[in-house]
C-alpha cells in the first residue's frame, strides 16, 4: 500500500500491531475508556467543515494517476476497495476524510459517545415541525460516520438486513432489474461469517470477512406472547416477524467495522492506496462530454488533484454523497443556479431523503437489577471476554412486527429493547433534549428497561440541500420527519401495543411497569388519549441515523440519480455506491444492505471492465 506521508505509515502499522491486544493492566483500559467519554462530553460540534478543511493552496498539487478513486472509506467503500483490488493491475485510491479508529471505537455499547468526537460529522437537521420538538432548537441530531468504516465504526452495530419484501420492491415497484431478494441474498452472505447458533444457515455466509453474532441475552424473549408475536431464532432467515435476539458487527467482544473486515488485514496490497484525512471537495467532471475524469481534494491543508481512468466511485454516505454531487454540478437546476454552481447534468438529487424514527418515551420500571457494576468492573467482564457490550445503548431484544401478523408482509414497526438504558443525564446529551424536556424523566439504569418504537416505512421524505457553494458549509439536512399523517398514526398504533402490555404476564413476573411519564407541553390534552399520545410522540422522537434515498436508484432521470448499475443518469465514468442510492428504507438497519450493495456494485464493476 502507498501513503502519502511516514506519519500515516506509522499510525497505520501502530494499529495493526495494537489491534486485539490487551492492555498492560485494567487500570490502564478505564483511564483509556474515561478519557474518550470525558472528551465526548465536552465535544464542542463545529459549525461548519472549518476543524478539518484548511486550505492554504490554491493551486493543486498532482496525486498522481488510478484505475478507480473511492471517495469515502465508510460502510461500503471499504468493501469496494477490497474487492476492486483484488483486480491486481487495478490500482484503486481510497479517499477518506477522518483518521483511523481506536480502541475506544471497538466497544459497541459506547457508541453514542463517538457521536461527539472528530469521528463524526457532527450533523443536526434544519429546525423541524412535526417531530423532535423536545430537541434544542427542535432539531435532531444526525451524526455520520468521519472515520474510516464510517458508520460501522461507531454505530450501535445492529446487523438487520430487512424483509424480502422489501429488495423485491427494488426491483418490481421502482423499476430495477437486478435487485429482488433471491438476487441480492448471494451478495448479503459474501461478506458474512456468521458465528451465532441457532440460525437458518440457507440464509446466511460462513467465512466471509464480516463477523456477525449475538449478544447472550435472556430478558424478555416472551416479551410479546400474549399480543401473539412469538420469539424466533434468526429474523434475517427465512421469517422476519418476531421477537429475537439482536444479530451484530461483533467478532468476540470487539465491534467489527468494513474497516477492520475488508481493509486492516489487507493493506499489503500493493494496488491499494488508503489516504486519510482527505476531504473530497469537487469531482472533477469534463462537462462537454459528461465524463468524471478525477477528484479535488484537500489534505494536511494542501490541495490535491488525483485523476481516474475508469471511473470515480462516491460513497460517502447518505448525506455527504448529495452534497458533493451537488458541488459537482450535478442536481436540481434551480437550487444549484440560485448558489451560482454552473449545471453539469440535472438531476433530483438530494430529494425522497428517508429515515428510520423512533418514539423514545417508553419506560418499563422493574423490581430486578439487572446491571450495576462500575465501569471498571464492567471494563474488567470485557477484556475478559464475558460482555461485548457496555451500559448506555446496550440493546438486547428487537421485534419486528406487522399489524396484519403476516410472515410474508413487511414489518410496520421495529421495537428496540435496552437494557441497561442510558441514565436522564446521556439521554439528555445522546439526543439533544432540552433541559426542561428531561424533568419528568427519572430512569433507573439498573432496573428500567427502554423500548423504542421505530416507524419502518415512513410516507415523509425531505431533502439534502446546499447550504452555500463552499464545501466549508456543512449541508442542510430537512429529514421533514413525520409530516405525513400516517407516520404519526403507525407510530402510534406501535405505542399503543406496548401499552396494552401493562397488565400482561410477563411484566407481572418482573412486578413491571410502563412508567407514566407527564411529556411537557402536551398538558392541554387530555391524559392518555390519542392527541396526548401524538403530542408525546411529536416531542420525543429521533432519527436512528439511517438516511436513504438522496440519490436514489431507478430507470427515469426525473425521478432518481442513479441507474440499476448505481451509474449517474447521463454521466460516464461516475457511480455511487452507498445508503443513498437505496430506492426506499428497508426493515431493518441500513449497515448490512449497503455491505451487500456495495459487495453487488463490486461485481457489477468487474463485469463491465471484463474482470469477472
Amino acid at each position: 500500500m502507498r501513503v502519502v506521508n511516514t506519519s500515516t505509515v506509522l499510525i497505520l502499522i501502530v494499529a495493526r500491531v495494537s489491534f486485539g491486544l490487551k492492555y498492560d493492566n485494567l487500570e490502564d483500559f478505564v483511564d483509556m475508556v474515561e478519557d474518550n467519554i470525558n472528551k465526548a462530553l465536552n465535544y464542542t460540534i463545529s459549525k461548519d467543515n472549518s476543524d478539518i478543511l484548511n486550505l492554504s493552496s490554491s493551486t493543486a498539487k498532482d496525486f498522481g494517476t488510478f484505475d478507480f478513486i473511492i471517495i469515502g472509506g465508510g460502510a461500503a467503500g471499504a468493501i469496494l476497495a477490497n474487492r476492486l483490488t483484488e483486480i491486481s493491475e487495478w490500482k484503486i485510491l481510497l479517499l477518506e476524510a477522518g483518521g483511523l479508529p481506536n480502541d475506544f471505537t471497538k466497544i459497541l455499547g459506547l457508541s453514542p459517545y463517538n457521536y461527539f468526537s472528530t469521528r463524526s460529522w457532527g450533523y443536526n437537521s434544519t429546525s423541524q415541525k412535526h417531530a423532535c420538538l423536545a430537541m434544542k432548537e427542535e432539531k435532531c441530531s444526525l451524526p455520520q460516520g468521519r472515520v474510516i468504516g464510517g458508520g460501522t465504526t461507531i454505530n450501535a452495530g445492529v446487523y438487520a438486513r430487512g424483509h424480502p419484501e422489501d429488495f423485491d420492491r427494488w426491483s418490481n415497484v421502482y423499476g430495477n432489474p437486478g435487485w429482488s431478494y433471491e438476487e441480492v441474498l448471494p451478495y448479503f452472505k459474501k461478506s458474512e461469517n456468521a458465528v451465532f447458533e441457532p440460525r437458518d444457515s440457507d440464509y446466511h455466509g460462513e467465512g466471509g470477512y464480516y463477523t456477525v453474532d449475538i449478544n447472550a441475552v435472556k430478558l424478555f424473549k416472551p416479551l410479546f406472547n400474549e399480543k401473539g408475536i412469538d420469539f424466533i431464532d434468526d429474523y434475517n432467515g427465512k421469517y422476519q416477524n418476531g421477537i429475537a435476539q439482536v444479530q451484530m458487527s461483533l467478532k468476540g467482544n470487539e465491534r467489527v467495522s468494513t474497516y477492520s473486515a475488508f481493509l486492516e488485514n489487507f493493506t499489503s496490497r500493493s494496488n491499494l492506496n488508503i489516504s486519510l484525512h482527505s476531504f473530497v471537495t469537487k469531482i472533477a467532471i469534463n462537462n462537454a462530454t459528461k465524463t468524471a475524469y478525477g477528484a479535488y481534494f484537500v489534505k494536511d491543508g494542501v490541495n490535491y488533484f488525483a485523476k481516474a481512468k475508469k471511473e470515480v466511485i462516491v460513497s460517502a454516505g447518505g448525506i455527504n454523497s448529495p452534497q458533493l454531487l451537488m458541488l459537482s454540478g450535478i442536481g436540481r437546476k434551480k437550487h444549484l443556479k440560485e448558489l451560482n454552481i454552473p449545471l453539469v447534468k440535472y438531476l433530483p438529487v438530494g430529494k425522497y431523503l428517508q429515515d428510520h424514527i423512533l418514539f423514545l418515551g417508553l419506560i418499563v420500571r422493574t423490581n430486578r437489577i439487572f446491571y450495576n457494576q462500575t465501569m471498571a468492573e464492567m471494563l474488567k467482564l470485557y477484556e475478559e471476554n464475558q460482555r461485548p457490550l457496555m451500559t448506555g445503548f446496550q440493546v438486547e431484544l428487537v421485534s419486528f412486527t406487522n399489524f396484519g401478523r403476516n410472515q410474508s408482509i413487511r414489518p410496520d414497526i421495529e421495537y428496540i429493547i435496552s437494557t441497561p438504558p442510558p441514565s436522564s443525564s446521556q439521554f439528555e446529551i445522546f439526543f439533544g433534549i432540552k433541559d426542561s424536556y428531561m424533568d419528568p424523566f427519572n430512569i433507573n439504569t439498573s432496573s428500567d428497561i427502554l423500548i423504542y418504537t421505530c416507524l419502518m416505512h415512513p410516507k415523509s421524505r425531505g431533502s439534502v440541500t446546499l447550504k452555500s457553494n463552499s464545501p466549508l458549509d456543512k449541508p442542510l439536512i430537512n429529514p421533514n420527519y413525520l409530516a405525513e399523517d400516517e407516520d404519526i398514526e403507525t407510530l402510534y398504533r406501535g405505542v399503543e401495543l406496548i401499552l396494552s402490555m401493562n397488565n400482561s404476564q410477563i411484566l407481572k413476573n418482573y412486578e413491571a411497569y410502563i412508567v407514566d411519564v407527564e411529556y411537557p407541553n402536551c398538558v392541554s390534552y387530555k391524559k392518555s388519549s390519542k392527541e396526548w399520545w401524538f403530542c408525546a410522540i411529536r416531542q420525543f422522537t429521533s432519527p436512528i441515523y439511517h438516511p436513504v434515498s438522496t440519490n436514489r436508484m431507478g430507470p427515469d432521470p426525473k425521478t432518481s440519480v442513479v441507474n440499476a448499475h448505481l451509474q449517474v443518469h447521463g454521466m460516464k465514468k461516475l457511480r455511487v455506491v452507498d445508503s443513498s442510492v437505496m430506492p426506499e428504507l428497508n426493515s431493518g438497519h441500513t449497515t448490512a444492505p449497503v455491505l451487500m450493495l456495495a459487495e453487488k456494485a463490486s461485481n457489477i464493476i468487474k463485469k463491465q471492465h471484463n474482470r469477472y
